[in-house]
């Protein structure tokens, strides 16, 4: 893991928002791989329907008419994610209601060039100002791209195979599986963070948008322990002493800026 030092740098675009605010996957062998968890409850289909029924009419009792004011005239999100579709990975890890807060797109590996066209709507048609990729601990659709995926489904192979080759150029082959795993993990997250920096460099390049990748560390393999939202790049830079000095995180604290910025990844030429 790379050694940190505390200093502040400047921007328009404060990450505080991002880290205060704003919110799969595949299965692959093991529990907690992104499949099933063992022992998991199974619930048929007309039980499953009726709990998301009570659950809506639970949510209705808590909400006055008026509370749905706000979602009339269109939405109005500051942040823009693409994440993971992996259930384990939830909004509320931003520390405030998601709705009409929070731009989010989900899907196997958190994807930019598969979710073009989402990303596309959250960056130039709505009023967010950072786009954050984020990827997270034990992501399936990361272990599964570093194997042998030929016996799934048409689907899934569709959209792993866009990841496939950007996991091979990033692994190396060194260390154990788990630590390959955890720094693929992060390398998938910046060249998803390269790819949409090459779709929207006019407005990072303007400061009108700042790009941020980060992983939703739910394992601790950061040892920031677990839950935590570790930001692995910002607009490209991957060196964790240059992030703390970027402007995007001018109003964050120091204690934010060492707790919430690091790498367990070697760089990557993409």
């Amino acid at each position: 893991m790379k050694m940190l030092t505390s200093k502040k740098g400047f921007i328009g675009l404060g990450l505080t928002a991002l880290l205060a605010m704003a919110p799969a996957v595949y299965a692959s062998s093991g529990g907690g791989h992104g499949e099933a968890a063992p022992g998991a409850k199974v619930m048929t289909p007309p039980a499953t329907l009726k709990a998301a029924i009570e659950g809506n009419d639970q949510f209705r009792a808590h909400h006055e008419s008026n509370y749905f004011d706000a979602y009339q005239q269109g939405q109005t999100p500051s942040l823009t994610v693409i994440t993971c579709a992996d259930s384990r990975v939830h909004t509320p890890l931003f520390g405030m209601d998601p709705n009409n807060n929070i731009f989010v797109i989900r899907n196997i590996g958190n994807q930019v060039v598969t979710a073009e066209g989402s990303v596309d709507y959250g960056v130039r048609h709505l009023p967010t100002k950072i786009l954050l990729v984020m990827g997270h601990s034990s992501c399936g659709a990361v272990k599964a791209a570093m194997g042998d995926y030929s016996g799934e489904t048409k689907g899934i192979k569709a959209e792993l195979d866009t990841l496939q080759p950007v996991i091979k150029a990033a692994d190396k082959g060194e260390g154990d599986e788990k630590t390959r795993w955890d720094k693929n993990v992060e390398a998938n997250v910046d060249y998803q963070v390269q790819s949409a920096l090459t779709l929207y460099n006019i407005q990072v390049e303007s400061g009108q948008l700042a790009v941020v990748g980060g992983v939703y560390d739910f394992n601790n393999n950061y040892g920031r322990g677990r839950g935590m939202l570790v930001i692995t790049n910002i607009n490209g830079e991957t060196d964790p002493n240059k992030m703390m000095q970027s402007p995007v995180v001018k109003d964050l604290t120091d204690a934010e800026i060492v707790n919430h910025i690091g790498s367990l990844a070697p760089t990557v030429e993409w």
